[in-house]
């Protein structure tokens, strides 16, 4: 498996480092560290009336490249292990378009990038280079919140990304006999044909039968996630919450503690992703926990 962490020395960014060396990957793995390097003495060179000397840019240029290095070493540092690779990489340009096409690059299996960067305000709920990421990466993103992962929820739609989810899931070495629990979401909107008029009971009925075969529908399917996710190993159980997808995502993930979310996402591009992302949108902006995003790859 190959990995590509996204450091860049804040607190978030630590606690995605420590994640990464806490997880079980599998053997052969690679991992690579990467930073988007600032263009300091470029700002300095953009000051109106400010004349900086070339020594003066070399100097800054210089200590540029020893902070970046030391910051690539400190955040490999504790990730080599048996069966594992670690390299660094510094980037340029904009972080998150830096990111993405070194995951590309890389052939990354997955990014794992903090919820926060150094530059977010601490009360933004997803910081804006963490969700650019995982709005145009065609990689899986892992935005880290936890250090390790103990216990997972898997949410299901039983769409094709959902199924690329489980099936990560389930050959993770490291989440071998972890807890996790299978959500699986029936919408409702309740009350809303309270408008309709008697005569209209026929319609009502029609549409409370179609909401019950369709809890059944959801039912299933988390059974069936979860029988999978036992015969491979984990300790799963099913729940088949109804109401709004991402909001009984993060509440039943909340009520099970878990550590993880692993969901995915069809939406690719245009109205399609704004319309299929909403969910995944909301799961990241309000998750007390890490969120792995699963797009497949496009052909």
């Amino acid at each position: 498996m190959r990995i590509l962490l996204a450091i860049d020395g804040s607190p978030s960014s630590d606690r995605a480092a420590q994640l990464v060396g806490t997880t079980s990957w599998p053997d052969g793995s690679a991992i690579r560290v990467v930073h988007v390097a600032a263009p300091e003495a470029e700002s300095y060179l953009s000051m109106p009336g400010v004349v900086v000397s070339a020594e003066t840019i070399d100097r800054i240029a210089t200590s540029s490249r020893q902070r970046n290095d030391e910051l690539l070493s400190s955040g490999a540092a504790g990730l080599s292990g048996p069966g594992r690779a670690v390299d660094t990489m510094l980037l340029e340009g904009r972080p998150a378009s830096a990111i993405a096409d070194a995951a590309r690059d890389f052939h990354a299996d997955v990014i794992v990038l903090g919820s926060h960067g150094r530059g977010t305000l601490g009360s933004a709920l997803l910081g804006s280079v963490s969700s650019e990421v995982v709005e145009y990466a065609t990689t899986p993103v892992l935005v880290a919140r936890t250090t390790s992962i103990r216990r997972l929820a898997l949410a299901d739609d039983g769409s094709g990304p959902a199924v690329a989810a489980r099936e990560l899931v389930e050959r993770m070495p490291g989440f071998q006999g972890h807890a996790v629990r299978v959500i699986s979401v029936s919408e409702r909107q309740p009350g809303w044909f309270g408008w309709l008029e008697p005569e209209a009971a026929g319609e009502i009925q029609a549409f409370e039968d179609a909401l019950q075969a369709g809890r059944k529908q959801h039912e299933e399917l988390a059974a069936a996630s979860a029988a999978q996710l036992t015969a491979a190993g984990l300790v799963a159980e099913a729940d088949a919450p109804i109401g709004d997808p991402g909001t009984e995502i993060v509440r039943a993930a909340q009520d099970f503690g878990a550590d993880l979310i692993v969901m995915g996402t069809r939406g690719q591009t245009g109205l399609e992703r704004l319309l299929l992302g909403s969910v995944v949108r909301k799961v990241l902006h309000h998750a007390h926990c890490s969120v792995l995003v699963i797009r497949p790859r496009p052909a």
